[in-house]
């Protein structure tokens, strides 16, 4: 009995290790299901297909068969990636069950089992994975039937003062296996997407949920690596300092989230737009035109002065005034500097106005 036990809790072991190790391929990737890219179900069915045959070769060998875990993976497979990731893991399981007969002269008995548990096990699951969802209660129904399974193979296959002690084990280390191989996994699936938000927020105005100055400094970092040509458009509101002073700074708050979702609407998906600090925002342009600059920042100007800002004291109408700068084959921090510049001198010569620094 405890030889049995030994050679199953070498299987978590295992299992726990690899489901682990191969998750990684999948972290930054959306959840796999029945209806995901097909390429997408077959890795699947490729990684839990060879974590079964890894089981199999540390499995127990009694009377002919091998008795291991691998009912886990095939499991896991048809539970995130249906039917097509059950059918791969299943046939890889399989050649790699006939490879270790024909190389070492084992019995023709246990080949015929897999076959048959594997046949009966994919195709079940599969079935019932059509009619129920991605859950821990389903896992468990499918882990109901491979027990069920497996019971009729080695009762088939196995002495009765073997088949219940190794009938047991089986069945307590597949329900505790499968529920904490699902555990596993949905944790490390939550790990992984919360160490995405957490990059996302190190890179997000926390106000106007565009860029912060952070991301635009490595959008504009990757410019002159990137973009044969581009250009920045710097935009500042004007008199900002007397709307917050009139209306308090949660209507300036409103303002500066609706100008920066006017800003991305005006904007082409290629541009970045971000909040440079306090009001004023920035518009990376990577593969830009001198005259696309122009029309943009022109449009941009038009909109919002006459764009109506719904806030919290009521409708509001702000202007802004806007300095771009081309690349003109020159260095990002002089683009920069020449944008600011051209900003200023809108600011000064009377504000509403856009100015290229030539």
């Amino acid at each position: 009995m405890l030889t049995i036990i030994n050679a199953f809790f070498i299987n978590l072991c295992i299992l726990f290790t690899l489901f682990t190790i191969s998750f990684l391929p999948f972290r930054n990737r959306p959840r796999l299901t029945p209806q995901s890219p097909l390429n997408g179900r077959v890795l699947l069915g490729v990684q839990t297909g060879l974590i079964a045959l890894l089981l199999l070769g540390n499995a127990l060998p009694l009377e002919g068969v091998l008795i291991d875990l691998r009912a886990i993976p095939i499991m896991i497979g048809v539970l995130f990636g249906g039917w097509v990731s059950g059918a791969v893991a299943g046939v890889i399981f399989l050649t790699g069950r006939a490879l270790v007969v024909l190389s070492t002269d084992g019995a023709m008995i246990g080949l015929y089992l897999a076959i048959a548990t594997m046949i009966v096990l994919v195709g079940s699951t599969s079935i019932l994975r059509r009619k129920m969802n991605n859950t821990r209660t389903t896992l468990l129904a499918f882990t109901t039937i491979s027990v069920v399974i497996f019971g009729a193979a080695i009762y088939a296959a196995l002495p009765l003062n073997l088949f219940y002690p190794v009938l047991i084990v089986y069945t307590l280390m597949s329900y505790g296996g499968a529920s904490s191989s699902y555990r596993l996994l949905l944790e490390l699936r939550r790990h992984f997407e919360n160490v995405q938000h957490q990059k996302q927020l190190a890179r997000t105005d926390a106000l106007t949920g565009i860029a912060n100055r952070r991301l635009l400094n490595e959008a504009m970092a990757n410019l002159t690596v990137e973009a044969e040509e581009y250009a920045l458009i710097l935009a500042d509101i004007d008199h900002f300092k007397r709307v917050n002073d009139t209306y308090g700074h949660d209507v300036g708050d409103d303002i500066l989230r609706e100008l920066g979702m006017l800003l991305v609407n005006e904007s082409d998906e290629r541009h970045l737009v971000g909040r440079f600090g306090g009001e004023e925002f920035l518009i990376v342009m990577p593969h830009a035109a001198r005259e696309e600059v122009s029309r943009l920042a022109e449009s941009i100007r038009e909109k919002v002065s006459s764009f109506p800002f719904e806030t919290s004291a009521g409708t509001l109408h702000i202007t802004v005034s806007l300095g771009a700068c081309h690349s003109n084959d020159i260095e990002i921090d002089s683009v920069l500097k020449h944008a600011d510049e051209a900003l200023y001198h809108a600011k000064e010569s009377g504000r509403n106005r856009f100015i290229l620094a030539s």
